[in-house]
């Protein structure tokens, strides 16, 4: 017999916890837009009522104006989104922790993340306005921050520059200085801090944003959102948005679907199936505003 057996014998002690790996908890968008409820159908619209403007009056008894109303309509259509889990019944009789026990918190996250999706999309997507939602509107170069603004030629990430620039350009619209968001990502939150000079105000003030000291920064509340939801091109030119809460609507036709029940086909598995059936769209060009951002850009603040 050899020296080592000790080691033969030696104990294993087994988690009887599972413990959910790193995930986005909720969704970080939904309180940011413009929520509508009540909804059926595979459509929604939000109507919408514009800018009135007045004129002098420049002669006794003069003829009434006669102005249109401008109002405009915008549709938001539909889409489901579904997720099922099986769990093996005879395997879960051989494993010490329930997996079921954390499903509501994978459940909870899986949502979150899809609504997010759902909004970004809509942010930089096509709308679709008129009567029945026939016409296609598109988020064009004038409410785009561009991706070379400080030096033309010359790409950089996020930056206070240009996080000005996008509150100028909602300002300039006379969009409400409230309930305004700015999402991007967690490389854009890095570049944020390293390239603002450590002698500047703005420094502190981008900090303790991105330690969650203060909640704004220039009027906006930061969301940045974990990889996978931030689009990005081949030359790795992300979009990130600065929005008023208005510029954006987002609608569910219920809060969620979800079962869970055991399969008699499946030799009695559990299973737990969940759906959403959800959409969102912009409502108004003005109080939304693209900033491009390259995310190739390594900064390092000195």
């Amino acid at each position: 017999m050899s020296d080592n057996t000790q080691f033969d014998v030696r104990g294993q002690n087994y988690s009887n916890i599972i413990l959910p790996v790193a995930r986005q908890e909720r969704s970080m968008l939904y309180n940011s837009v413009f929520v509508k409820t009540g909804l059926r159908g595979k459509s929604f619209y939000q109507d919408q009522i514009g800018n009135w403007e007045m004129s002098p009056k420049t002669a006794v008894n003069s003829e009434t104006p006669q102005h249109d109303p401008n109002l405009a309509r915008t549709r938001i259509d539909m889409k489901t989104y579904q997720d099922n889990r099986m769990f093996d019944r005879s395997l879960e009789l051989q494993e010490l922790a329930d997996p079921m026990s954390v499903s509501s918190i994978c459940v909870q996250s899986a949502v979150g993340v899809q609504l997010d999706k759902v909004i970004y999309e809509a942010l930089g997507g096509t709308a679709y306005r008129g009567e029945t939602g026939g016409t296609s509107v598109s988020l064009g170069a004038s409410h785009t921050v561009a991706v070379d603004l400080e030096s033309s030629g010359t790409n950089t990430g996020l930056t206070v520059n240009k996080i000005r620039r996008a509150a100028k350009m909602l300002d300039a619209k006379g969009v409400f200085t409230y309930d305004r968001t700015f999402v991007a990502s967690a490389t854009a939150k890095e570049q944020l801090l390293g390239t603002t000079p450590v002698t500047s105000a703005d420094y502190n003030n981008v900090r303790a944003l991105t330690s969650g000291e203060i909640g704004t920064f220039m009027g906006f509340k930061f969301v940045f959102l974990p990889d996978g939801i931030i689009k990005t091109d081949n030359n790795h030119i992300a979009d990130y948005f600065a929005f008023q809460k208005t510029g954006i609507c987002f609608g569910m036709l219920e809060e969620l679907f979800m079962r869970m029940e055991e399969r008699p086909d499946k030799s009695y598995s559990k299973q737990i199936y969940y759906e959403i059936s959800c959409g969102a769209g912009r409502l108004e060009e003005d109080k939304v505003v693209r900033v491009k951002g390259d995310e190739s850009v390594v900064v390092v603040n000195s």
